[in-house]
């Protein structure tokens, strides 16, 4: 049995810087809402009353970057599966059982808001059933876009086995798991890359080389050697390789519809 991958340190380099700024939001998340509460509390207040309005408008701003911070972010330890290419049910099991494991949380802690105020008994407690209504969602339609994505990914793992692609050109690293790469050289095609954990960082050590599932002019999946992240991927300029497509062969044609990358699903 291949051995599980190794976690990247967390305690310095890039993953502790991530891992100290993930902690300052978190604290200043905090202080936001704790301040954005005390502004809707004025609702009891003849004179303040009105203070209250920016004081909603806080408590749903912070718990949309919350619920950010929270969905959007990688696995942050080993993960239990092979990473070098041999295994390819693995990745797309544990990355639906971590997605899944995050929004069972999140609605947990949605339902714990909205039953506290009647468990409680206190007006105090009231403004706690609105956030626990925007938790759940909210959270909900976050979590559901990375289920998509995952989908993707995994629909192309069922057709398409890895090979090992090297090196890796990095280009563009945006929001909600967007990136933009190119596999190797001679003249490969520059991707457009979706992750489902929606991370706000290149997984370390990328630029070493990934293992390719898919058809180049189609698209694709790739695995990350020891990070183990998967990301779903198609050509950037999807009509600059049309000829390829036309000419490839019909079994080629045929595995890219099964694999759902026969037309543009995925871009910068």
């Amino acid at each position: 049995m291949p051995e599980p991958s190794v976690a990247p340190d967390t305690t310095g380099g890039e993953a502790g810087h991530g891992g100290r700024d993930r902690l300052r939001r978190a604290g200043l998340l905090a202080i936001g809402f704790a301040f954005s509460y005390g502004l809707v509390l004025t609702l009891l207040s003849d004179v303040f009353f009105w203070f209250a309005i920016p004081g909603l408008l806080g408590l749903v701003t912070v718990v949309i970057l919350t619920l950010h911070l929270y969905l959007h972010r990688p696995f942050g330890r080993a993960v239990p599966y092979a990473t070098d290419g041999t295994d390819r049910r693995g990745p797309v099991k544990h990355h639906y059982a971590v997605l899944t494991r995050r929004y069972l949380l999140i609605a947990v802690v949605g339902a714990a808001l909205l039953t506290a105020p009647l468990v409680l008994k206190t007006s105090v407690a009231y403004p706690l059933i609105g956030v626990g209504i925007v938790t759940l969602g909210q959270g909900t339609r976050f979590w559901l876009d990375q289920i998509l994505w995952m989908r993707k990914c995994a629909r192309v793992l069922k057709v398409y086995d890895f090979e090992f692609r090297s090196p890796v050109q990095k280009s563009n690293l945006r929001s909600r798991g967007r990136r933009s790469l190119t596999l190797g050289t001679d003249g490969a095609p520059r991707m457009a890359a979706r992750e489902p954990l929606f991370s706000d960082r290149w997984p370390r050590d990328i630029a070493d080389g990934v293992w390719f599932a898919g058809d180049e002019p189609f698209g694709g999946a790739i695995l990350v050697p020891d990070t183990g992240e998967l990301m779903c991927m198609q050509p950037e300029n999807w009509s600059v390789h049309e000829k390829a497509r036309q000419q490839a062969s019909a079994e080629r044609r045929e595995k890219a519809a099964r694999a759902g990358l026969a037309r543009q699903t995925i871009t910068a």
